[in-house]
């Protein structure tokens, strides 16, 4: 796969069709390379292979969940250090505490975030080059 001009690769694990095709869409007007994974299974196999910059990551997945794909990558020395935003419609203190706990660099509720807003928070994670 081809790297943008940015050089900033993305992973998207969102099993909701609509929701990945806009961020999707979004991220790639931007200019970064996106890859979507519709499950945590295929995420994980999608991390250890391609090695991205950022993942935005939902919890509520099938075959594996958001907080099982943060502990395996916790566990993983080569994916531990990968940024990633936890982008899901759980917006309970308790979830976004065990989220954090696990490694999740921010958190953001997919309800109440623009596309706009985003892509600003991945810009503060990746800042152009």
């Amino acid at each position: 796969m081809e790297q943008n001009e940015k050089g900033k690769k993305i992973l998207l694990c969102e099993d909701e069709e609509f929701v990945a095709r806009s961020y999707m869409r979004k991220l790639q007007f931007e200019g970064y390379t996106v890859l979507h994974a519709h499950n945590g299974k295929e995420g994980l196999e999608l991390m250890r292979k391609e090695k991205p910059d950022l993942i935005l990551l939902d919890l509520m997945m099938p075959l594996k969940n958001g907080f099982e794909v943060l502990k395996e990558m916790m566990a993983d020395d080569e994916l531990k250090n990968i940024t990633v935003i936890v982008a899901s419609n759980l917006g309970q203190r308790t979830d976004i505490d065990e989220a954090t706990r696990l490694g999740a660099k921010d958190y953001i509720v997919k309800s109440n975030v623009s596309l706009r807003e985003l892509v600003e928070k991945v810009k503060g994670y990746l800042p152009a080059q």
